[in-house]
């Protein structure tokens, strides 16, 4: 397995947001290091997302060693995206002290499109 801590801790979340409607892509490779959720529209992403340091306190922990990774949540639009980085690396931490913030990703709904047809099992198997 390539990504063995992405992995697993894409089960773990899987296994605490157990919604049928929420759709799950990954993008384990750089520069996107990713784990993206894909709420449905009816979903407070914002309530989600300030939940999430609370969810990865909750969840078992990983014997695998830490990898840099991007949790995410947005709208199948690309709509409402929001991030947290978990694990940064040096070079994190140099951006953070030289310009003040994270540079943020956007999201196309065109993007979105082509991967939320694909069935999590198959985006699971590809890392």
């Amino acid at each position: 397995m390539k990504h063995p801590y992405k992995s697993q801790l894409l089960l773990n979340l899987k296994s605490h947001y157990d919604d049928p409607s929420w759709r799950t892509i990954t993008f384990f490779e750089v520069p996107k290091e990713e784990i993206l959720f894909v709420l449905p529209d009816e979903e407070n992403i914002t309530a989600v997302f300030k939940n999430l340091l609370s969810v990865l306190e909750t969840l078992p922990d990983i014997d695998h060693p830490s990898e840099r990774v991007v949790i995410s949540f947005c709208y199948k639009t690309g709509e409402g995206y929001c991030s947290q980085l978990i694990n940064p690396n040096s070079q994190d931490e140099i951006n953070l002290a030289l310009i003040g913030y994270r540079p943020q990703r956007r999201i196309k709904a065109e993007e979105l499109q082509e991967i939320v047809l694909k069935p999590a099992t198959a985006i699971l198997e590809n890392h």
